[in-house]
């Protein structure tokens, strides 16, 4: 008594293998495939027609959004770890922002002092080398300019 079994694997079919697609692939292609030509019957949006400003910029800020998603693994997270994972980097985010813009006019500033003091070797203020040069540009721009009027 000698059962056959058959398995999910093994084609039931003949063995040969058809290096022609079924119909029905063929026109899932045609209708699906940006590659090849679409003889659909509904027209086509025209290209030329440009997207308002706002629709960009909803589409780019939706682009990042995914790309940061994808990137850092939030989109397998459930609801509440994605508010708490985005609530840590908008906060992050913020601090950083705000520090820079407390800190960094004081930082430049005392770079830019020791830059003139590596220049100059004096210790001047940089209000002051900022208006030698001011001074420096000015004369020159009122030498050009006298020396142009007087050539016409």
């Amino acid at each position: 008594m000698a059962t056959e079994m058959h398995s999910f694997y093994t084609p039931s079919a003949p063995s040969h293998i058809s290096s022609h697609s079924p119909q029905i692939v063929d026109e899932l292609i045609s209708k699906y495939s940006s590659t090849m030509s679409t003889t659909s019957s509904s027209p086509s949006p025209p290209t030329s027609q440009r997207r308002s400003l706002l629709k960009r910029v909803i589409d780019r800020i939706r682009l990042e959004y995914y790309r940061y998603e994808v990137t850092f693994g939030v989109y397998v997270m459930t609801p509440g770890e994605k508010f708490v994972a985005n609530t840590f980097v908008i906060v992050f985010l913020s601090l950083l922002i705000w520090a820079s813009l407390l800190y960094f006019p004081q930082l430049l500033y005392q770079k830019l002092r020791r830059l003139i003091w590596l220049l100059t070797g004096h210790s001047e203020d940089v209000g002051v080398v900022f208006d030698m040069f001011d001074k420096g540009f000015r004369t020159q721009s009122a030498a050009l300019s006298t020396s142009t009027s007087l050539a016409s």
